[in-house]
């Protein structure tokens, strides 16, 4: 029984709010990347996502979450489309993963993609859209106030 993790994109599931709902039904159907288990029973041992956009300390941060599943004796993590095709890093997580967890197998991707270079603008798109936040705020009122 193939006991299985997924690593999904922070911006995505923080920033954006996914809940991994496609990934997490796709698993259930054994559709997508989760094909290959189709005559078997699976267990989801756990879904994490990345630290967001690294800094230097990316390796160091990627496999501290990693952790946190192998831990739990996964034998495989499922990086999930949003990672395969959205992070500038997954190469480098790749390589820092496998060589750390030689005995976890690491399968690129959860369902099947649709064109990468469309969705990929989409999630640039949506993590651009301006807001305004705190600073925008005290700003503002310290513009409201009379000059001393």
């Amino acid at each position: 029984m193939p006991r299985i993790g997924i690593l999904t994109c922070w911006n995505c599931t923080q920033e954006l709010n996914c809940a991994s709902a496609v990934c997490l039904a796709d698993m259930r159907k054994k559709r997508g990347f989760f094909e290959k288990y189709k005559d078997q029973e699976t267990v989801l041992v756990g879904i994490i996502s990345c630290a967001g956009c690294p800094t230097i300390g990316a390796p160091e941060k990627i496999l501290k979450r990693v952790k946190s599943l192998a831990s739990f004796k996964v034998d495989a993590i499922h990086l999930s489309y949003c990672m395969t095709s959205v992070c500038p890093f997954v190469n480098k997580y790749l390589d820092v993963i496998k060589e750390k967890y030689p005995d976890i197998e690491i399968v690129e991707g959860t369902h099947k993609p649709r064109d990468k270079t469309i969705f990929r603008g989409e999630v640039c798109e949506l993590l651009s859209v301006r807001t305004k936040d705190m600073t925008d705020l005290i700003l503002t009122h310290m513009s409201a106030k009379k000059p001393e």
